[in-house]
């Protein structure tokens, strides 16, 4: 799991490392001084407990500040089997402190925060609880007496059980709740930069498809035009004769003349029509045209509680780029329609192959036409007949309130 944050900077209670570290320095020392300078005729050895307690603070430089600040350990989920390893050894440094002076049992301060810092809640209130008898215990022992030791310990002891379990599960929460916001904000990341990439794909795609139907609609029908008027032009003077002739000379070098303008423009047609082919959608590079329709209609039910199905009928055979451009895009957008506003948990396309005409079919059973197809606001529907009509093909939109919508696109081969 990660421990820096999705911005690039570290998580808000990884940065309190330096605080932890002044904290831990300044209440070791005021444990120090207060454990030699406390007049306790009970204590065994006030020095030797000094000792213990710097070994504990040896111990946590060398091991145990390392092991808090490992990515398992920071982000909450503790460290594991080496973090028991640590706190075991802790526990007897800090038992044979408080065995030779109980006033060493202060340095439950600093002690509590580290177990909560290598272990999971659970584990750790079981560990706390373990540490907080060990001065009860030590009581008991040494006035040889139950009653004695609770009654001298046992307070503190709940006292520090109860304050420990609380702040330490309510920092625990603090810590999961930041590390999932964490991971959410870096999925969002994520995410916006596929939406970026996506739409800038499909911005791509769109310019493609609107130079392809510049090309197609002026350049390549005015290139048309041209070679039938030179046509239609030779054709007419060929049925001239009986000329002077000079001027028959002029006229066969008019009809040369004809052929080359009409054999210039051929070619910048078949031009034109390269281009065309080389800026179709993406969907028919890769596959043909039925692969492609059934890819576009099983991915309208990604994500949708909608069910989709395709047909095929007939022997499909490769079509005009235009035509099967044309019947991909308009089965694009009726899908699209049917995700957006058709409320519909069925949808079923179906592609036809005839002799004379390829037609698509999409049929759902949504909420149905509200109105009459051409009286829509929106531009996808009208968008849509233009670009049949431009191929010499029919659009049939049907449907009733509740019923669902038929969609028929038909284009002649």
């Amino acid at each position: 799991m990660r421990t820096r944050a999705a911005s690039g900077g570290p998580h808000a209670w990884l940065r309190g490392y330096l605080s932890w570290d002044a904290f831990y320095s300044t209440a070791l020392l005021a444990c120090l001084v207060f454990v030699l300078t406390l007049d306790d005729p009970t204590a065994r050895s006030p020095a030797l407990a000094v000792c213990a307690l710097l070994g504990g603070a040896g111990w946590y430089v060398t091991y145990g500040r390392r092991l808090m600040r490992t990515p398992q350990a920071a982000a909450g989920t503790g460290a594991g089997r080496r973090g028991a390893v640590y706190l075991a050894a802790l526990l007897a440094l800090f038992a044979a402190a408080v065995v030779l002076a109980p006033a060493a049992s202060l340095s439950l301060v600093i002690v509590v925060p580290q177990v909560y810092w290598t272990l999971r809640p659970v584990l750790a209130t079981a560990a706390v609880v373990v540490f907080a008898l060990v001065p009860l215990v030590a009581e008991v022992v040494r006035t040889a007496s139950l009653v004695r030791g609770v009654a001298a310990q046992g307070p503190t002891a709940l006292l520090v059980i109860a304050f420990s379990v609380l702040c330490g599960t309510w920092v625990h929460r603090i810590i999961d709740q930041s590390t999932e916001r964490a991971a959410l904000i870096e999925e969002l990341t994520t995410t916006r930069g596929e939406l970026a990439a996506a739409a800038e794909q499909a911005g791509v795609a769109a310019e493609r498809e609107r130079l392809a139907g510049e090309i197609h609609d002026a350049i390549a029908q005015g290139l048309s035009s041209i070679v039938m008027l030179t046509q239609a032009t030779a054709a007419t003077l060929s049925r001239v004769d009986q000329l002077p002739p000079g001027q028959a000379e002029s006229m066969t070098r008019a009809r040369e003349q004809l052929d080359l303008v009409a054999r210039t423009a051929r070619e910048s047609l078949a031009e034109a029509g390269a281009l065309v082919e080389a800026l179709r959608p993406a969907a028919l590079d890769a596959a043909s045209l039925p692969e492609a329709l059934r890819r576009l209609t099983a991915r309208a039910a990604e994500g949708t509680p909608l069910t989709t199905s395709f047909t095929l009928t007939g022997d499909a055979e490769p079509l005009p780029v235009a035509l099967e451009v044309v019947l991909l895009r308009t089965t694009q957008e009726a899908l699209s329609n049917v995700r957006k506003h058709a409320r519909a948990t069925r949808a079923d396309v179906s592609l036809t192959y005839t002799r004379s005409h390829t037609s698509v079919e999409v049929r759902d059973d949504g909420t149905g036409l509200t109105a009459p197809p051409d009286d829509s606001p929106g531009y996808g529907l009208t968008g849509m007949l233009r670009r049949v009509e431009q191929v010499g093909g029919t659009r049939q939109l049907t449907g009733e309130p509740g019923r669902g919508t038929t969609l028929h696109v038909e284009v002649p081969r």
